[in-house]
Parts: structure tokens; sequence; C-alpha cells
């Protein structure tokens, strides 16, 4: 059964706020359902709320009352409030993430002002979950468990917001860490690259403090200090607000250490450029020796596709990265990946391990269903989702 109605608490406030799922104007698109036995989730106050700095966009803590005006200075720091929340008996797979319009009423007044346009994002982020990302949420992005609303009294007045899985930290605070590895750094080129096997381009990608979008569950359980290293934590992408579902990617290298530049042209997409460079995959202006290697990688995908042009471009990537980088993570694990022969341009065949036991009626194995979804698959048909 889903859940339409929730308390939220506060530590720092005297009661527990009532609130209820809010349907989208002009959306019938469903959400994720909450776990069994969750009706009360707690914020603890100086600990669980945040907002990102207004340079590095780096996360900052806030307090209660830092919050309660958020809506009335005007475009003065109105970055997107968000709080981390549990449920009491601290269980470690339900713990989510609030992102928070406070005094909703007032500030969506003006369709002008920061305030409204930090509720537009949150909406459009919330109907593109809806609409195209359903099948891959737990995995590759949060599961989204809808947009909700509550009055919050004298501290926030109306507050309306996304409720989704909480995910980790972002990668804009990893970098300055010792996790800052060229195996995570990996990890993270590989979840943008899944992302665009599916059609999605996310957008606003232009400055490495736009990583901030790239969440890595350190904590998740039973994760050891090596595999926080090694490219081996959760790894999500957040916010679709700028993001679009019909992209068809026309990358012709992985994004890997290529220690050579090429252009957006030549990598055959933007994003994945920006990725490449942001990333120090490519170092710009310097000469390497790395571009004879890089540049018969490029010739060896367009030979590969005229060979073989049945197969969809994430087929000859994989195939690619499996012939030219096979001590490389592959970006699609679930796919085992086998040549006709030992010839350079061998076709590749794809095995899904996942396939026999897979059920798409089972509303339980959503992660395994993100696990084992195919780039040929449509993400966005969520006819048997209801």
């Amino acid at each position: 059964m889903t859940t339409t109605a929730i308390w939220v608490r506060f530590t720092g406030l005297p009661h527990r706020f009532p609130a209820k799922s809010w349907r989208i104007p002009n959306h019938t698109g469903s959400f994720a359902s909450l776990p069994p036995d969750t009706p009360y989730i707690i914020i603890f106050e100086d600990e669980a709320i945040f907002a990102n700095q207004l340079g590095g966009k780096r996360r900052r803590t806030l307090s209660l009352d830092q919050t309660r005006t958020w809506g009335y200075n005007g475009d003065d720091d109105c970055q997107a409030i968000y709080a981390q929340a549990q449920t009491p008996d601290a269980d470690p797979t339900k713990v989510f993430c609030l992102r928070m319009i406070l005094n909703a009423k007032h500030s969506t007044s003006d369709t002008r002002s920061t305030p409204f346009k930090v509720y537009e994002k949150l909406v459009n982020d919330a109907v593109f979950h809806s609409n195209h990302l359903r099948d891959l949420e737990g995995v590759y992005v949060p599961l989204h468990y809808g947009l909700w609303i509550m009055d919050a009294g004298d501290w926030a007045g109306t507050v309306l917001f996304s409720l989704t899985q909480w995910c980790g930290t972002s990668w804009n605070e990893l970098q300055y860490t010792t996790l800052n590895t060229a195996a995570n750094r990996i990890l993270v080129g590989r979840s943008y690259e899944a992302l665009h096997d599916f059609g999605i381009d996310c957008g606003g990608l232009d400055r490495v403090y736009d990583f901030r979008h790239v969440i890595f569950d350190v904590y998740a359980p039973g994760l050891t200090q090596a595999q926080r290293s090694n490219g081996e934590a959760p790894c999500y992408i957040v916010d679709f607000s700028e993001a679009r579902a019909d992209h068809e990617c026309k990358r012709v290298v992985p994004v890997l250490p290529l220690g050579f530049s090429l252009s957006s042209t030549q990598v055959g997409c933007r994003e994945m450029t920006d990725v490449l460079i942001l990333l120090k995959f490519m170092p710009l202006f310097e000469p390497s020796p790395s571009a004879k290697q890089v540049l018969a990688a490029v010739a060896w995908h367009s030979e590969y596709s005229k060979r073989h042009p049945d197969q969809p471009g994430w087929q000859v990537l994989a195939a690619q990265r499996a012939k030219l980088y096979p001590d490389m993570p592959p970006v699609h694990p679930h796919f085992e990946i086998a040549f006709e022969d030992e010839s350079l341009y061998a076709r590749a065949t794809f095995t899904d391990e996942f396939a026999p036991d897979s059920d798409p009626d089972d509303e339980s194995e959503t992660t395994d269903r993100a696990e084992s979804a195919s780039p040929d698959s449509d993400p966005s048909d969520n006819g048997r989702r209801g």
C-alpha cells in the first residue's frame, strides 16, 4: 500500500509536523513507494540541515534559526535547503533527503525571483524522475518518493519538499580528501557513461563544482576503506532539473584517463567532453605520448561500427572498452562480453547475467531491475509500474 502521509520531526522544534503527498499540477506519473513502516522521520538540528556555499558549492551546515526566513530576503542566499532524515530506529536502509522550499506560499509568489527558480528546479527534477528514471533508481540515481507538503508553523510556514533516498557525500567534498583516487574518478565517469547509454543527458555541467551532483555513499553498510578508495562505493547522479531524455550519445572514446586532448567534435558528445576535462582525463594543451593510443581507439570505434552496423552504440563502446582497455572496469558490469575470435574487430556478444531470474512485475526488485536494465530498453516506459 502506498504511503501518502508521514510525520516529520526536527529535534530543535517542540512539535512534529504532519506531511502529506503533494500532487504536481498537470502531472499524472507515479513515484517510488516509501519503504514499509516509515510513518515517521527525524532531522537532527545542527547536524543534518544543509545548503551549498555560493562559491565552490561545498556543503555547509545550517541551524533552524538560519533557515526560518528563507524566501523573505529577496534573492540573497537563496540556495536550496536540504536535510538528512532517518527513522526513529536509525535503520541504515531508511535514510532520506528532503530538499525544501521553506515559506512556500510567500517564496513562490514572485515568478521572477530566485526562490521561485529553486521551486521550478525541484518540480522539474521530480517530473523527470517520474517520467524517465524509474527503472534506474536505486543504482544510478536516487529513489524518488515524490513531493510532499507540510505546515511547519512559526518555523517556516508551508514547506514543500521532495523526498528521496539519501545518497551520501558529494564529489565536491571528496575531491579534497584521500578518496580522490583514479579509481573513484573513473567511477564518476562510468556513472555519466551509463546514463548516456540510457539516453539521459544530465545538463548543466560546465564547471568542476557541478560535480556536486555526483554523490558517493562512502558509508554504505559493509563497505571497507579499501573499497571506498577503489571505486566500489555506490555512486549516484542527482538533480535532473536541466536533463533531457532523448539523448543519442555519439561518443567514440571511454571516459578514462586518456592522457591526450580531443575536441568535443572528436569525442562526439559535449557533456562527455566536459566530464573528461573536469576529471582531468584530457590534459589541455599538453603534448602526450598517449596520442597514438587514443587516436587508435577513435579509429577502432569507426571501423568496428562499419563492420557491425546492427550493434547499438553502447555495445560498440562496451566492445571497445573490453578490447582496448581490458584492465578497466566496465560501464555495465552485469553484461558478460565475449568475442567470436581473437581478431581486432571480432564481433562481441553480450549475455545479461540477471536476465534469467528477473521479474519485471515484482515491485520489490526495483534495484535488481536497475542493475540489469539494458540501454536498449526505454527507462521512461513506466507502463507496467503503475
